[in-house]
């Protein structure tokens, strides 16, 4: 009886491996890249948000190559499972050669960020940042930037789109309202 049992056990683990994937591609990758066509999708994107501040800088390494972060802190409400992609001058995804900067999508962490409170073993942090390399000392990013309400019950999603130079962040394009689009001061 014991044999049958574990025999059971044993085919059961290697089901729900199976499972894992699909044609190859992890959870994870179809995540990717869904987020990834909603930005590439996009057209509407805003100046600042009520909700965090959102700040970035470029510099320049020792190898010549440039690299950027974004980073999201100072949370004006309770967001839970926050996630982060930046698209690199509008690169479609299928024409992608590296992954882009991206932070609770592949990573197997869950992201949460109450004002004025951190306990990052329990995965409660005071900011997130996310870095990327380019080799110009210019790159057009898209932002897109999701979280959900404490019950889990809305999504929010916000996109920023600007030019990231040594020099600090430019707007690049414009909202429906006529505002330009700047994901925050680069000096923070």
């Amino acid at each position: 009886m014991q044999k049958v049992f574990i025999a059971c056990l044993s085919g059961l683990l290697m089901l729900s491996g199976c499972t894992a994937s699909i044609n190859g591609v992890s959870p994870a990758m179809t995540s990717y890249q869904g987020y990834y066509t909603a930005v590439e999708d996009n057209d509407k994107f805003i100046e600042s948000s009520l909700y965090y501040h959102l700040s970035s800088e470029m510099s320049e390494m020792p190898d010549g190559t440039h690299r950027y972060y974004i980073f999201l802190d100072q949370p004006q409400i309770a967001m839970y499972d926050v996630m982060m992609l930046a698209v690199e001058n509008d690169t479609p995804y299928d024409e992608a050669d590296k992954m882009m900067p991206s932070i609770g999508i592949l990573d197997n962490a869950d992201y949460n960020l109450i004002p004025f409170q951190s306990y990052t073993e329990n995965g409660y942090v005071k900011g997130l940042v996310i870095s990327g390399e380019c080799t110009d000392s210019n790159v057009k990013l898209k932002l897109l930037v999701e979280w959900k309400d404490k019950n889990q019950e809305r999504t929010t999603r916000e996109f920023f789109s600007f030019d990231l130079t040594m020099d600090g962040s430019v707007p690049q394009n414009e909202t429906e309202s006529g505002e330009t689009a700047d994901p925050g001061a680069s000096n923070g």
